[in-house]
């Protein structure tokens, strides 16, 4: 897809403005049914509901209890436990008519997944737990036979009990003589359960047998492409899904009111997974074919679409940022930007957030760029929309402010405003430190990304001493994390390590300066063989450091030679 076709279709996006906002005059929807709701605010010492809908007190602070207990196990910080708190309420949602006895356990085993990974989505967890038991309960309206435990089955999923239909269901696969349909829908059923059971793993292997048995069942390969990916297994998953694609693209000529939704979702599945697969042409083309249709479709549903579209241009701006296609990156982000706004007019709480988090992404291509004045005032809008949500919800928030500050800090270090820099980084580090002491594994790194950006600040003043002071306080704040997680933060050290060297090497301590720059050059060596195109520049920058290091020092032949190695880092940079 060319950049003139792509501008083209990103320029018409700025009309979703005036659509998304005639989507306020559409009529309210019928009033839902009560379902009890945590609060999302009053999170940090524990969970309380505010609006219990006539649980009874023993359930609901049971409920409180359990979930307190997960997340101390997890060592949640702030912000995770206001998601969990709003995943959990999606969760309710899902099962309105259901007994909060029922849905309560459930719920708790989001909560658990917490404690098997750091970095679990709550809320996409929770949106797609909720897809996934309304298609368990659809299929199970179709499988019919005269199969006595299909009823208990039946009365199994209604009940919420899934740890018993994943055992009626074993039982049912067990059962001789079975043909492959009965069989392929029976494990498919099977692979639901334990997906809402929290059992990935297991789920994926009843689901891989549904495929292969019955391939032309798009829910089937629909789930099966989604669990492949995320269990990262990508290459697995690109077949599975560029069929999808297909399939669905013929669908969807035929009956376009039907399945071009499906279609554009298909296209955006694939576009994802293109870019983990490092094939960036293929992600670009599936983004921009998913956002031309998106983009008919919300022209009829604004409020529906809108938000697809929105994602899709970020996508599509990180993509280009990647590729260091700025000027396309700015393009996609401005859209992205303008639908944005529209959709905070409309819903501020659902997309203020988003709205921020565009303005600050915005802000660090301006920067780049070299649009100084542009990237402040994205940073300016931003921070002023996040004090805002700190204000009112300072768990959730403070991270992303944080973060807007560390880059409006870069910012004015770039731009020579060193007392403004320094204030923003000041900001900044104070908010990291906080988070840090809720959760050392999640927030310890940005404290020591904060401090060596504030060292190189101070070396440009001159304050060697207190530039010192900070690049060996992020290495110390770093060392706990490296012990109990030997290379994770090998790029934060190497960084630092490198600046700590230019700083002794200017204040003429020449071999404290090859002491840190030949550890930096041992991370590198080791994330440059794991990462080439990544950190190859960086190498290369070290290097040619030492070997002018060696330089000042009289040591010509271990400087040609650092040189020579720098060289061919270069030189393998530049090849395609």
């Amino acid at each position: 897809m060319t950049n003139r076709r792509a501008h083209r279709w990103l320029a018409g996006l700025a009309m979703a403005q005036a659509l998304t906002a005639s989507a306020a005059a559409t009529p309210a929807a019928p009033q839902p049914p009560c379902v009890p709701a945590l609060s999302v605010t009053d999170v940090e010492h524990g969970f309380r509901f505010e609006r219990d809908c006539g649980v009874a007190p023993r359930e609901r602070e049971r409920f409180a209890a359990d979930a307190e207990r997960a997340a101390r196990r997890a060592h949640l910080p702030g912000s995770q436990r206001v998601a969990f708190a709003k995943a959990a309420n999606l969760m309710f949602e899902a099962m309105p008519a259901e007994p909060f006895t029922s849905v309560a356990p459930l719920v708790l085993g989001l909560a658990a997944q917490s404690s098997e990974a750091d970095d679990v989505d709550f809320m996409s967890t929770a949106r797609d737990w909720s897809a996934r038991y309304g298609l368990l309960t659809r299929r199970a309206r179709v499988l019919r036979t005269d199969d006595p435990l299909e009823v208990q089955v039946d009365a199994a999923i209604a009940a919420l009990e899934f740890d018993s239909a994943a055992k009626l269901l074993a039982a049912e696969l067990a059962e001789p003589g079975a043909p492959d349909d009965l069989i392929a829908l029976r494990s498919f059923q099977a692979g639901i359960v334990d997906w809402l059971r929290f059992s990935p793993k297991r789920a994926l292997a009843f689901v891989r047998i549904a495929h292969v048995l019955r391939p032309d069942d798009l829910e089937i390969a629909d789930v099966y492409a989604d669990l492949l990916e995320q269990a990262r297994l990508f290459e697995q998953a690109q077949p599975v899904y560029e069929s999808l694609v297909l399939r669905y693209q013929l669908l969807a000529h035929d009956k376009p009111d039907r399945w071009e939704p499906r279609f554009a979702l298909a296209l955006a599945k694939l576009g994802h997974l293109y870019t983990a697969l490092a094939l960036p042409q293929d992600a670009e083309m599936a983004d921009l074919h998913a956002l031309g249709i998106y983009w008919n479709l919300a022209r009829e549903q604004p409020a529906h679409y809108g938000p697809a579209v929105a994602d899709l241009l970020e996508s599509l701006g990180a993509l280009y940022r990647d590729a260091d296609r700025p000027d396309d990156a700015i393009d996609a982000y401005h859209e992205a930007l303008k639908l944005e706004r529209a959709l905070a007019e409309h819903d501020a709480p659902g997309y203020t957030p988003d709205l921020a988090t565009t303005l600050n992404d915005l802000g660090v291509l301006y920067a780049r760029a070299r649009r100084a004045d542009d990237a402040q005032r994205a940073y300016a809008e931003a921070l002023g929309l996040q004090r805002a949500l700190v204000r009112e919800n300072a768990l959730a928030y403070r991270p992303a402010l944080a973060r807007t500050l560390n880059n409006l800090g870069n910012l004015y270090s770039d731009e020579g405003q060193l007392e403004q820099a320094e204030r923003a980084y000041g900001e900044a580090l104070a908010i990291r430190r906080q988070l840090a002491r809720e959760s050392p594994a999640r927030d310890v790194p940005d404290v020591a990304r904060t401090l060596t950006n504030l060292g190189v600040l101070y070396r440009k003043e001159g304050r060697s001493a207190q530039a010192e002071h900070a690049y060996r306080e992020a290495l110390r704040t770093l060392q706990p994390l490296e012990r109990t997680a030997p290379g994770a933060f090998g790029a934060d050290r190497a960084r630092t390590l490198n600046n700590l060297g230019v700083l002794l090497s200017k204040t003429h301590r020449p071999h404290e300066a090859e002491g840190a720059y030949r550890r930096a050059i041992a991370l590198y060596d080791a994330l440059t063989k794991a990462e080439p195109a990544t950190y190859r520049a960086d190498y290369a920058r070290v290097l040619g450091n030492l070997a002018k290091l060696y330089g000042e020092m009289g040591r010509k032949r271990e400087a040609q030679a650092v040189l020579q190695a720098a060289a061919k880092l270069r030189e393998a940079e530049q090849s395609p």
